[in-house]
């Protein structure tokens, strides 16, 4: 048994050695390399609408929704968001676990060409946490969207109660979130 077990360790290490060698004698690169990077959506490309958050206390957190639409030719990536009310800020999902809903950190969400995303309660929103100031009900929250590429998009939310929930109409959900609603 000891026998069979060095005869398969050294076999093992045999046969990494050759395939790293291999591949270092063919030129191969170690990592995969990335290919070249797409250009980034341009500020005027994309559209903002419909951007709200709910009301809350000082050291809470809230979650900003809003619907992105992108009329440019690449993807307009959105990388995160940002509140001066916010200590940090975070795009997140929205998930179920029992009884509660959860949150979890998502990463980019990429809004293809000629399409439109909405960041809707209980899907995904931008969670902006330990908050600063209290948010009421008729506030306006000023929100820095930031888009890969370094594009930047200054929008006001409005503070709706610390209840609210809101959808689109039926007329603007995507194809498939109709079907659903």
């Amino acid at each position: 048994m000891r026998l069979r077990k060095i005869a398969l360790t050294t076999a093992t290490i045999a046969f990494v050695a050759f395939s790293a060698s291999a591949g270092f004698a063919a030129g191969k690169p170690a990592k995969k390399e990335k290919g070249p990077e797409q250009p980034a959506a341009k500020v005027e490309d994309i559209h903002i609408g419909g951007v709200w958050t709910r009301a809350a206390r000082k050291g809470e957190k809230t979650h900003v929704f809003l619907t992105i639409e992108n009329k440019g030719d690449v993807p307009a990536v959105l990388r995160g968001g940002a509140a001066d009310v916010a200590t940090f800020s975070q795009l997140v999902r929205f998930k179920m676990l029992g009884a509660y809903l959860r949150t979890t950190m998502v990463g980019p969400v990429a809004v293809e060409p000629h399409e439109k995303y909405t960041f809707e309660p209980g899907v995904v929103g931008i969670e902006l946490r330990e908050l600063t100031e209290d948010l009421n009900r008729g506030d306006t929250l000023p929100v820095t969207l930031e888009f890969a590429g370094g594009v930047e998009i200054d929008v006001e939310a409005e503070v709706d109660s610390r209840t609210a929930v809101r959808y689109p109409p039926p007329g603007e959900l995507p194809p498939a979130k109709a079907a659903a609603h």
